[in-house]
């Protein structure tokens, strides 16, 4: 009865091709009751072992012409074709892992879009079912992607593991879910995501949302571009709801970016487990407002490497007593690496405990080659234009900051608090911009940053000092108004 049931299967979708022209009949609805639509209450999905997932022989020439080899690929040229995969990923037992399909044509959807992969049971009593082929899009576009139900693990893809996505390109998507969701996929498990643009998206989920991927584990993600805008709740950001162990490389945001806790213009969370994470040539136009710990490009990492990144994107966090905001990272903690950030972009803030031009809170951090441009205003318990608070074993090197922060008894040109136990140096600040303003508000017995005049730090003389011994800055008078910044920063 079994081997009936999977013939059934597999003739399904030819049926359907030959007798209909309503694509509506491949969405796979779950069954009242097996898809959780609670999403506050989503857990992950286990992994499922391939062999679990055991693959059925089958012929696909009625439905993508190509072999599905890498030479000879499954090619997708219409509606049909796309909805197909989700079709044998969600009702059947093919993840097409070793297989590869190419998109060949620009592909307009009409349909509400079931993604390639669930989680929770099909309507055969299945569980989790996912993708783990290798998926091109060749920068063909596809467009009307529209979701629009409180399920969790939506986009595009919705589970994706051990699969290799690259060179998609989705336009003017219309997302309205649940959590774990991302344009081009919910939930993405050791993956390679590369070369994808998500163009004038609108996402609207609930936790760990991304224009790109809601939750990234164990990932390698290369060259993306989100523009639209992207709202949630906690973990929110705008190419990344969240990342654990993942190597991110030129990912930059220009969609708005709108949530509650963990709100991030580029990555909403990033941590690790054993090996470090990285973020790396990332930068976030966009602008981005949340209540509770809220970063121009990552809102909170822990374990990661973070360098050349900048924000340009205005900032804005409602009252929380127990917020930390910064014009690049909110908070930065666990023996993370910071190298050559800034901020340029405004931060308003309205009582938060820690507001900083670049870092919110630093903690057992080393952060170098820093520097802030975006003026702060608002009223936070520890605010500085360079970091709100540094504690712990935080060390703090060789970074400026020239914009103003609000000229009372709780702010500081460079720092809001400096605990004993941390290290401060080779740190400066505008006077002339700086006024009467304090430079670290509330310092452990620390001796004070250097005050220099705006024209000061504008001339080679200054780049020395930054520099020492080495060559990371340097002055063009095209680029910041003539301060000193990196040769790499726009």
């Amino acid at each position: 009865m079994r081997f009936a049931k999977i013939l059934s299967v597999a003739a399904l979708p030819m049926f359907l091709f030959a007798c209909s022209d309503d694509n509506s009949s491949l969405k796979v609805n779950n069954p009242e009751g097996e898809t959780p639509q609670d999403s506050s209450k989503v857990e992950p999905p286990p992994n499922i072992p391939d062999e679990d997932l055991k693959p059925i022989a089958r012929d696909f020439s009625s439905i993508w012409s190509g072999n599905g080899t890498v030479e000879d690929p499954f090619l997708v040229t219409n509606e049909k074709q796309l909805a197909s995969i989700a079709f044998y990923v969600n009702d059947s037992s093919m993840t097409f892992k070793d297989k590869f399909f190419k998109v060949t044509a620009d592909i307009a959807l009409t349909k509400a879009w079931s993604p390639i992969g669930i989680f929770g049971k099909n309507p055969n009593g299945l569980g989790n079912r996912v993708f783990s082929g290798s998926f091109d899009g060749a920068s063909k576009t596809i467009s009307g992607l529209t979701i629009n139900d409180t399920a969790a693990y939506t986009g595009l893809f919705g589970l994706v593991r051990g699969a290799r996505i690259s060179n998609v390109v989705i336009k003017d998507a219309k997302v309205n879910v649940g959590s774990v969701a991302g344009v081009l996929a919910g939930l993405a498990d050791s993956v390679t995501v590369e070369n994808c643009t998500i163009d004038n998206a609108e996402i609207k989920g609930t936790e760990h949302v991304g224009g790109l991927v809601g939750e990234a584990k164990y990932v390698t993600v290369t060259n993306i571009a989100v523009t639209g805008s992207v709202s949630g709740t906690n973990n929110v950001g705008g190419a990344m709801g969240s990342v654990q162990n993942g190597t991110l490389t030129n990912l930059t945001n220009s969609a708005t970016v709108t949530g509650k806790s963990t709100v991030g213009g580029v990555v909403g969370g990033s941590s690790s487990v054993g090996d470090e994470s990285s973020i790396s040539m990332a930068l976030n136009y966009g602008a981005v407002s949340g209540t509770k710990d809220v970063g121009g490009v990552a809102a909170k990492i822990s374990t990661t490497k973070m360098e050349r990144v900048g924000n340009y994107g205005a900032l804005t966090a409602d009252e929380s007593s127990m917020s930390n905001v910064g014009g690049v990272v909110g908070v930065a903690s666990n023996k993370s690496v910071i190298n050559e950030v800034f901020n340029a972009g405004t931060i308003t803030i309205t009582k938060v405990m820690a507001a900083g031009g670049v870092i919110g809170s630093l903690k057992a951090v080393t952060a170098t080659n820093v520097f802030n441009q975006g003026e702060i205003s608002g009223q936070a318990s520890n605010l500085g234009g360079l970091v709100g608070i540094v504690d712990n074993d935080a060390k703090l090197e060789s970074g400026y900051n020239s914009a103003k922060v609000p000229d009372n008894n709780l702010s500081g040109m460079v720092a809001g608090k400096v605990a004993s136990t941390a290290t401060v140096t080779n740190v400066y600040y505008d006077k002339t911009v700086g006024g009467s303003c304090l430079v670290v508000a509330n310092q452990m017995g620390m001796e004070l940053p250097t005050g220099f005049t705006t024209e000061e730090m504008k001339a080679a003389t200054f780049v020395a000092t930054l520099n020492g011994a080495g060559a990371v800055w340097a002055i063009d008078p095209a680029k910041f108004g003539g301060y000193p910044s990196f040769s790499w920063a726009k």
